[in-house]
């Protein structure tokens, strides 16, 4: 497979080790020093046949407009733009290509997800557990609480009944019952770890995971453009698992 990569840092560089480990040719690169933006056509891209996006938010809607223009399929794991979700996802089904985008690339932190939505029907009937969602990560990180945070707490708030909205910010008294809590620590070196606790009088369960490398990320990006090439819509990292699986 031929990939562009657009965003060539430490999670790009990733991605292109990833690739070439995999049998893949990465035949295309942008960033700061050359812009996706200023490439006037498909020519620009040497062929490649998905490009994969970690950029930054504040170019990250124009690059998916430009990938559905161009009818080029993309894995787009920039985050701060999917309060427009509905517009792209008008955008590739005008292009007829394929886009999959998550927050957060990592295979283990789907499987996660995977758990919590087969743990919410039975934790919505037990309203004893109070839910609350914890995101650790270096001091470089941008976005706080950043998307996957967020992904996760949205997940729980859709299936528990009892908790009717998010709070992101620090609280220096109670806390409203109805509030899911959603917290952010920044410190040193740390890729990310998020962590789901479930409290009651009695007991608790924390559900966690730590990224120990980059590699977790790329790894998942790299799947994901082999699953995407090819295909029509907009589509989610679940989406790649529940094929894997047969759902």
């Amino acid at each position: 497979m031929r990939l562009a990569l657009v965003g060539t840092g430490r999670m790009g560089q990733a991605v292109d080790a990833v690739a070439a480990a995999r049998g893949h040719d990465t035949v295309a690169r942008f960033d700061a020093e050359n812009p996706l933006l200023d490439a006037r056509d498909d020519a620009a891209l040497n062929g490649a046949e998905v490009c994969v996006d970690f950029s930054t938010p504040a170019v990250a809607l124009d690059h998916i407009h430009r990938y559905a223009f161009l009818g080029v399929d993309a894995v787009v794991g920039t985050t701060g733009w999917t309060d427009d979700l509905d517009k792209v996802r008008d955008w590739v089904e005008e292009g007829q290509s394929g886009m999959l985008w998550a927050p957060n690339f990592s295979l283990g932190l789907a499987l996660v997800s995977r758990a919590l939505a087969g743990l919410l029907p039975l934790l919505d009937r037990l309203d004893e557990y109070d839910a609350a969602v914890h995101a650790a990560h270096h001091t470089g990180k941008v976005d706080s609480p950043s998307g996957t945070a967020l992904r996760v707490a949205e997940e729980l708030l859709a299936g528990l009944g009892r908790k009717t909205h998010l709070e992101p910010e620090t609280q220096h008294g109670a806390i409203d019952a109805g509030a899911l809590h959603v917290t952010s620590q920044r410190v040193g070196r740390v890729l990310g770890e998020h962590t789901v606790t479930l409290d009651s009088e009695v007991d608790q369960i924390r559900i966690v995971h730590t990224a120990k490398s980059r590699r977790a990320f790329a790894v998942g990006a790299v799947r994901a453009a082999e699953w995407v090439r090819g295909r029509q819509g907009l589509f989610t990292l679940e989406d790649m698992l529940g094929d894997e699986v047969g759902e």
